[in-house]
């Protein structure tokens, strides 16, 4: 059964996708199965993957709206899921999933839709990571109800620090009232400049909230890591052996270790 992990922080621009992306390749590159599930409408994951959501037939959107109508159909998950495009399969994201949340307002009980979905594939991967938007709203909740593990990647700024602590409130409410097997995985700091004052203030106060065995391995600042994604390329397949390769590896090799795998 694989081990889902959502990706996620109320504030934007936290690099995200960034570490979905190439966290997904790392752990493929241990040898691991892996499903990245964009579920963000801005579709940046599949983006970076060098895939335009334009040229999409299917994307997550549909699959959630297959899921609501007739829960028993068959979701055509096995056909949405994109192979061979990068070391990891991929669940596409379009701009219409912004929509979702309008349009499933008035439904009872969908919190679950996406955890629902991913039954169907849990057996063929070892892991599963779902990028999430920065909002609060349905889409948000559907990622949290249908994770293990919750990962929120943080830029070292005190800003971030509040998205934080509004990312951690968000996980014991989801925790009390619909998802008591979420568990914090860990932070991971991004953009880490650990020369700087600022830097190392913030991860020393992740230390001190959070402890060490919650903080994760930081990734350096590498402006090749920003490249990649225009060339639809993973940092790995960019830039092998630059810094940020070598930070993101070791990331996969810690998530490897805390999931228990």
């Amino acid at each position: 059964m694989a081990a889902t992990i959502v990706l996620a922080n109320r504030k934007g621009g936290s690099g995200k996708t960034t570490t979905t992306i190439n966290l997904a390749d790392g752990l493929a590159r241990q040898g691991k199965r892996v499903l990245v599930v964009d579920a963000d409408s801005q579709a940046q994951s599949t983006i970076s993957c060098g895939i335009m959501p334009y040229q999409l037939a299917v994307s997550i959107y549909e699959l959630l709206h297959i899921r609501m109508a007739d829960p028993e159909a068959d979701s055509e998950i096995a056909t949405t899921i994109i192979r061979g495009k990068q070391r990891f399969d991929l669940i596409p994201s379009k701009p219409d999933l912004s929509a979702l949340e309008i349009e499933l307002a008035d439904i009872s009980n969908c919190q679950s839709l996406l955890r629902d979905l991913l039954l169907e594939v849990e057996n063929i991967y070892d892991y599963i990571l779902i990028d999430l938007p920065p909002s609060l709203g349905l889409i948000t909740v559907n990622g949290l109800v249908a994770a293990n593990w919750l990962l929120i990647p943080i830029e070292p700024t005190f800003l971030s620090m509040d998205g934080l602590a509004q990312m951690t409130n968000i996980l014991y409410k989801v925790n009390a009232e619909l998802n008591p097997e979420l568990r914090l995985m860990g932070i991971v700091p991004i953009k880490c400049d650990m020369r700087t004052n600022l830097a190392r203030n913030v991860v020393e106060e992740i230390r001190q909230n959070f402890g060490d065995d919650r903080l994760l391995p930081a990734v350096r600042n590498d402006i090749k890591i920003a490249e990649a994604p225009s060339f639809g390329k993973t940092i790995f397949e960019y830039a092998a052996n630059c810094r940020g390769a070598s930070d993101y590896m070791q990331l996969a090799q810690s998530i490897i270790a805390r999931s228990g795998d």
